[in-house]
């Protein structure tokens, strides 16, 4: 039972790190990414001399994408119903792991095997709620017509750029 809590405590523990590092790793990115483009935003803007250049620049496409890189939109529905797919997808596979590793795995202990049943049920039913989370957002969304909006915008966007 104490080699179990040992190892228990040490894949914690090791799992913790990595998601710190990573949530590390990620806020640095975009912290950077924000600067780079704040600097880039500021040059351009240092470029434009008068009110006249500054309409002319804006009514042109580029000037267009530099606005929309200066605004912050939400997440549109399909990003988040596809975040929603993904997380219930891992969390359901990583449920599923874990009763099937607890059912061949004969030298567990009881206690052991109630612990890790416990987290299988937690984790599996986190992954069913994920998933119906998800199915619900996508037939609420296409009943409302928000993903025919979002579809429409993402074709503007590309026809523009094409041209």
């Amino acid at each position: 039972m104490e080699a179990f809590e040992s190892l228990l405590i040490s894949l914690g523990g090791m799992i913790m790190v990595a998601w710190v590092s990573y949530v590390m790793v990620d806020a640095f990115r975009q912290w950077y990414k924000h600067r780079v483009m704040g600097q880039l935003q500021t040059k351009l803007l240092d470029k434009i001399t008068s009110v006249n250049e500054l309409g002319a620049f804006l009514n042109t496409e580029a000037g267009a994408h530099f606005l929309k890189g200066m605004t912050t939109e939400p997440a549109g529905p399909q990003a988040r119903i596809l975040g929603a797919t993904q997380s219930g997808i891992v969390l359901g596979v990583l449920g599923f792991a874990l009763f099937v590793w607890n059912w061949f795995s004969p030298t567990v202990s009881g206690d052991a095997k109630r612990a890790v049943y416990a987290v299988a049920t937690i984790t599996l039913a986190l992954g069913v709620g994920f998933l119906v989370a998800a199915s619900t957002s996508y037939r609420l969304s296409k009943r409302m017509g928000l993903l025919n909006r979002a579809d429409k915008h993402a074709m503007s966007d590309r026809s523009r750029s094409a041209v």
